[in-house]
């Protein structure tokens, strides 16, 4: 499945209630029981006891070292951010996306922002790295 965006985090953003660079943002991992509507507006949609991965040594992680850049060659600008590698992940599941989202506290107000597809990834007791493309997570 390609990348989807959450149309309720577009809205967010653009009215200022989503703080790219100021926001603590993160990211979770999610199994095959998630299908993936770009409706969805928090966390809590995803159903994360059934849905979010949940082998030893998973955590949500933060995003670090966030960036917004100019883009006048292509007349955009460019969100970015590090990779987000989750690290010593028991073997058991297998992983279909990871989900950007603004971390509220609480699954029922944390506002999801972006699907970002990662072809079936086996946890195996090892490190998963979500690597971001080239372009940043997204464009706008």
């Amino acid at each position: 499945m390609a990348d989807v965006y959450f149309n309720s985090a577009r809205q967010a953003i653009a009215a200022g209630n989503i703080l790219l660079l100021t926001d603590t943002l993160k990211v979770l991992l999610v199994k095959s029981g998630y299908t993936v509507n770009a409706d969805h507006d928090t966390v809590s949609q995803i159903t994360p006891g059934t849905n979010e991965i949940s082998v030893s040594g998973y955590a949500r992680q933060t995003l670090a070292n966030k960036s917004v850049t100019e883009d006048d060659t292509n007349d955009r600008a460019i969100f970015d951010a590090d990779d987000v590698v989750f690290t010593s992940l028991v073997a058991g599941e297998t992983v279909v996306a990871a989900i950007l989202f603004k971390d509220t506290g609480s699954d029922a107000t944390s506002k999801m922002i972006g699907y970002y597809d990662v072809t079936d990834t086996p946890t195996n007791g090892g490190t998963i790295t979500i690597s971001w493309a080239s372009t940043g997570l997204f464009l706008f």
